[in-house]
């Protein structure tokens, strides 16, 4: 079960979403043999440089040229993934880790989630140039941080657990009520 705590502010809602399993894979991602293991054990294809792939139960997000993250929302599948990938890390250079207790996802929900996000990163939030499957890393209220679309009116986001009380904070003042204008 996935546990939310969540804080409306002013025309966007942030929910805290607990209990959401991550896994960080470090390998060689262009590998045909580790992208068919990835296919195998998620039933999805490695990701394009900056963008997310998506099933029902489990997203794979391009972090760099040699590491993927694994979400599993549910946190049903996260041991078996692991269990999977190991079985294949003796016969090739392969880095599987349980980052879940290391991150915190946020679901930032409204109209005007790009706009807020947008106070914080220098990334180009345009719906041409960031859209459904478009993953990004970079900076955001000094903040290590890594966000998609969920859907035209939110967009997930993930920080480490030691700076996700201060995000969490920066991203309520960002988004207090009368601070923003539709821009995007």
């Amino acid at each position: 079960m996935v546990e939310v705590i969540e804080n409306k502010s002013g025309e966007i809602s942030i929910k805290e979403v607990k209990n959401v399993g991550m896994i960080s894979v470090r390998c060689d991602l262009l590998n045909k043999r580790f992208q068919k293991i990835v296919s195998k054990t998620c039933n999805l294809a490695v990701p394009k440089p900056l963008s997310i792939n998506h099933n029902k139960n489990l997203s794979i997000a391009w972090m760099s040229t040699n590491e993927v993250l694994i979400l599993d929302y549910s946190n049903a599948y996260l041991e078996k993934i692991i269990k999977d990938f190991k079985s294949f890390s003796s016969d090739m250079e392969l880095l599987v880790l349980d980052s879940s207790s290391s991150r915190n996802l946020f679901l930032v929900n409204g109209d005007l989630w790009r706009e807020v996000f947008a106070k914080g990163t220098p990334i180009d939030l345009r719906p041409a140039f960031f859209n459904k499957d478009s993953f990004r890393r970079t900076r955001m209220g000094q903040i290590a941080v890594a966000f998609w679309m969920v859907s035209e009116y939110s967009a997930h986001i993930i920080c480490s657990r030691s700076h996700s009380s201060f995000f969490y904070d920066w991203l309520c003042n960002a988004s207090s009520k009368g601070s923003l204008e539709k821009f995007f």
